[in-house]
């Protein structure tokens, strides 16, 4: 039993110490390969710091030939008049009213005048009293009783009431009042047996009759910036859709252009024809024009990679030798997001995004490249970089 017993401790013994010279080689183990790993880490430290920091990117890209112009814009009727009476009088007849549809020529009122009607009465029966005296006087003329002067005194006495006379009928075509083109009765103002009093010298104090418009076409106003009215051109295409409805979008071209801007707004009044048949957009509402407007192969970088740097717009771009180079540029537009560029960089070069305070000219960086529209550097452009 007690050699036994004295085996079995010195079995546990020997195993014990197994374990303990594998702990200890493991331990070993263990510290040689961290501080193998340590020394990798530290000389790819280095080895970065040597190729310098890691910065964002984007490549400087062409921009859209075209751009894309959504502006709020009005419609009115394409010819639009209100109706006086030329001659004063009563109305004795009105046989439109709102709403009513007429083609050209057709009745829409009726005046009486009993004081032009009297004076052409009047005019009439002089006239044909100077004809038959001139007649007379020709004839005294040729028996010799009377002067040449005489005679042509008659004559021109005839001409002239015959004048006055056309003159009146001619006014009494005014009583009439036609509809001088195709269109909808959109007002109405006068009911039979209003005093009408004549518009010819002014509009003030005289009563309308009725207003005419032809809705079946449209003139769609729009009001374009300084920038807009310097790209659209005649014919230019648009889509123009109704404020209340935006599901409905009709076509239409550009067919008048002012040409000047309003010294008031600096805005210039563009005008679309808009076929309206039948009448989809109700004339004098709002509607939105969108309009695809032609501009120059402008090259865009995104608006994080602009700072200023002595009062000049400036972006760090990075070499093929991965080194830092200011370089001024003209900003052509901007959205806030992108920013269009007419000189200073090349399509294809990398631009710097949200370049910091730390960043100088001639530096080594690592380049690495941002999203589409440098996503990664979002917001505005960092402060001034240092230049040496």
């Amino acid at each position: 039993m007690t050699e036994r017993s004295a085996g079995q401790k010195r079995t546990v013994r020997l195993i014990g110490i197994g374990i303990l010279v594998v702990c200890v080689i493991a331990v070993v183990v263990l510290v040689v390969v961290r501080h193998r790993g340590t020394a990798r880490e530290a000389r790819a430290r280095q080895q970065a710091a040597q190729r310098g920091p890691m910065v964002p990117v984007a490549i400087v890209k062409p921009g859209p030939q075209q751009r894309t112009l959504v502006v709020s814009a009005e419609t009115v009727p394409y010819a639009s008049i209100t109706l006086y009476a030329k001659v004063s009088g009563y109305l004795r007849e009105i046989r439109v009213d709102k709403g009513d549809r007429v083609l050209k020529d057709d009745l829409l009122a009726v005046i009486y005048s009993p004081e032009l009607e009297n004076q052409y009465r009047a005019a009439l029966v002089d006239a044909e009293n100077k004809r038959r005296f001139a007649e007379r006087e020709r004839q005294l003329l040729k028996d010799g009783i009377i002067s040449r002067q005489e005679a042509e005194n008659a004559s021109t006495d005839a001409r002239s009431a015959e004048q006055t006379a056309l003159a009146l009928k001619r006014q009494r075509d005014y009583l009439v009042l036609r509809a001088p083109f195709d269109g909808t009765v959109t007002a109405r103002y006068a009911d039979p047996g209003a005093l009408l009093q004549s518009a010819a010298t002014g509009q003030s104090g005289a009563l309308a009759i009725v207003t005419l418009s032809n809705l079946d076409r449209l003139r769609v106003y729009a009001y374009l910036d300084q920038k807009s009215a310097s790209q659209v051109k005649l014919g230019d295409r648009c889509v123009v859709t109704d404020a209340t409805r935006p599901d409905r979008k009709y076509p239409a071209t550009v067919s008048r252009i002012s040409g000047q801007l309003d010294p008031r707004t600096r805005t210039m009044l563009v005008e679309f024809d808009f076929p309206n048949t039948p009448q989809r957009v109700i004339a004098g509402s709002y509607v939105q024009v969108t309009l695809d407007l032609a501009q120059p192969p402008y090259l865009q970088i995104p608006a994080s990679a602009l700072f200023v740097i002595k009062e000049k717009s400036s972006v760090a771009v990075v070499g093929a030798d991965n080194r830092i180079a200011f370089r001024p540029v003209t900003v052509a537009d901007s959205d806030g997001k992108l920013v269009s560029l007419s000189e200073g960089v090349a399509q294809g070069e990398r631009v710097v995004l949200n370049p910091g305070t730390g960043m100088t000219e001639g530096i080594l960086v690592q380049p690495t490249l941002a999203g589409e529209t440098g996503a990664a550097a979002t917001g505005a452009a960092a402060s001034r970089p240092r230049a040496r």
